[in-house]
């Protein structure tokens, strides 16, 4: 049960920090002359991010129309894209090991955390994409857990398919889940 509150704290805790990083313009430097400020005056993440609406709809383009990518993410869904495609065979075949599983799960998670530093999108397609990463820190959880659960491999699948459809990434080829 710890460890089930660990990575569920963890997949929290990236999200937070991708709300509050990516998209959001770096802090001007400090002023010579500028007074400190108190914890009481500093900014709260969703101050410093917010192009989000946390509690709105999700962001969406007109029929046909694909958000645009940067380099970061495209590097990063193809990797999580091709980690979940070279294990989908073996979670059919009910054969996916625990060490395979918490593998894909650390590849989700270091893609995830490398779109996360190096995020450059606007705040519509960013907004839209956080959304995506909470459900692939959820199925990378639910892989740790366990490698056979629905809320895994094909959650994965799932979100590599939706991402394929809803943002423009050449070459991209969606997963088949049969």
């Amino acid at each position: 049960m710890k460890r089930n509150s660990l990575y569920a704290g963890v997949a929290s805790a990236l999200l937070a920090l991708a709300v509050a990083a990516c998209g959001s313009d770096p802090a001007p430097p400090a002023q010579a002359d500028t007074p400190p400020t108190t914890q009481s005056e500093a900014p709260v993440a969703a101050d410093a991010h917010d192009a989000h609406d946390e509690h709105g709809p999700r962001p969406v383009l007109a029929e046909g129309q694909r958000w645009e990518t940067d380099a970061p993410l495209r590097k990063a869904m193809s990797g999580i894209r091709d980690d979940v495609a070279k294990n989908l065979p073996a979670y059919h075949e009910s054969r996916l090991q625990a060490a395979d599983a918490e593998a894909l799960a650390a590849s989700v998670q270091d893609n995830v955390n490398y779109m996360i530093a190096n995020c450059q999108l606007e705040p519509e397609p960013d907004a839209v994409l956080h959304v995506m990463i909470g459900e692939m820190m959820g199925a990378a959880t639910a892989l740790r857990e366990d490698p056979a659960s629905a809320e895994g491999v094909p959650r994965l699948v799932s979100v590599v398919n939706d991402y394929e459809a809803t943002f423009d990434h050449e070459d991209l080829e969606p997963l088949t889940h049969d």
